[in-house]
C-alpha cells in the first residue's frame, strides 16, 4: 500500500493532548480507523512516578512531562562523521501532561510512513542548520 506523503506538523502530540491523531482516522493514510476497537500499530512513549519499586508500581503524575526528540550531534574537534560541528533536533512530541503519550496508525506500513516523514525532517533541520556552520565559515 502505498502512502500518500502530507506535511506533518511537529510536534504532533503537546501539552494535554497524549493521542496521535485526534481522529481516530490513520493520520498517514487517512481512510482508515485506529484507536478501539480497530486494529493498529502503536507507538506508546512515556514516564512512569514509580510509587514502589520494590514491586514495579507507578503512575501517571502531572509532575511529569513527556517527550520524544531525535537529535542530530555533529562531530567536533578531533571527531569524524557527516555534518560536523552541526547540532539539530525534532521534538516529536512535547511537553505531554502525565509523561506519557500514544501514537496510532492503522498499520505497519503507515507506521514506517510516519517515522519516514519524521526523518525527512529532521534531515531537513540537519541541513538547514549545516547550511548556518557554512554561512558563518564563508562557505558555499
Amino acid at each position: 500500500m502505498k502512502v500518500p506523503s502530507e506535511k506533518i506538523n511537529f510536534p504532533v502530540v503537546s501539552g494535554s493532548s497524549v493521542c496521535f491523531p485526534k481522529e481516530a482516522l490513520c493520520p498517514m493514510c487517512k481512510t482508515t480507523r485506529v484507536q478501539e476497537p480497530h486494529s493498529m500499530a502503536i507507538v506508546n512513549l512515556g514516564a512512569m512516578l514509580m510509587t514502589n519499586r520494590a514491586n514495579g508500581a507507578g503512575m501517571m503524575s502531572d509532575d511529569l512531562d513527556g517527550f520524544l526528540r531525535f537529535i542530530w550531534h555533529g562531530a567536533h574537534q578531533d571527531g569524524r562523521g557527516n555534518h560536523a560541528g552541526t547540532s539539530a533536533f525534532l521534538d516529536i512530541v512535547e511537553d505531554v501532561r502525565g509523561g506519557q503519550a500514544d501514537l496510532y496508525f492503522c498499520s505497519t506500513t503507515c507506521l514506517r510512513a510516519f517515522f519516514n516523514a519524521c526523518v525527512d525532517a529532521f534531515e531537513m533541520k540537519i541541513d538547514a542548520a549545516q547550511a548556518r556552520v557554512r554561512s558563518k565559515k564563508g562557505k558555499p
